[in-house]
């Protein structure tokens, strides 16, 4: 499944096999959908090599036009050999926001994880969907399994039936 991130400035740190994403960053990957300030996305090679089109110590920075990223065949990067591993969104002024195909959340901080289709939200993460509201320490998504777990403290608000809980 393809992943896009557009940004105002990317910066591609090919050393590290990492992409800095900086100021209105949006990813996009099938149903979900993340609005962070910042996002760090790390990649792994496709191919049995290691990567061999990575060259030590060059890093490429994108900063006059609005940045996009699409792993699967952006021209010019050498990100297109590569497969998203990690993404790690930052809310720095205001929080990230969250939309997946059962529900929303907010926090300050998500981790996506491509093994096994997850997001950790941390830093004061609510989650709601269909009249249901949690919140706790750390909730995790389960994106393909259609579950969460919260932990820590973990909240819930449950709205009566024809009522909005949003």
């Amino acid at each position: 499944m393809p992943t896009t991130i557009t940004s105002n400035r990317m910066t591609v740190r090919n050393q590290d096999s990492q992409a800095v994403f900086e100021g209105m960053v949006v990813l996009t990957r099938g149903s979900l959908v993340v609005h962070s300030d910042r996002m760090v996305v790390s990649f792994q090679s496709k191919g049995s090599d290691g990567g061999s089109s990575v060259r030590k110590g060059s890093e490429q920075s994108e900063s006059a036009a609005p940045s996009s990223l699409s792993p699967s065949g952006h021209s010019g990067s050498t990100m297109s050999s590569r497969s998203v591993n990690r993404v790690d969104a930052i809310g720095e002024t205001r929080p990230v926001k969250i939309k997946y195909e059962n529900g929303n959340a907010t926090c300050q901080k998500a981790v996506y994880f491509a093994d096994g289709e997850k997001v950790v939200l941390t830093g004061d993460p609510v989650a709601w969907e269909k009249g249901t509201r949690v919140s706790g320490k750390q909730i995790t998504i389960y994106l393909t399994e259609e579950r969460s777990v919260v932990e820590g403290g973990s909240h819930i608000r449950i709205e009566g039936e024809g009522q909005n809980g949003q």
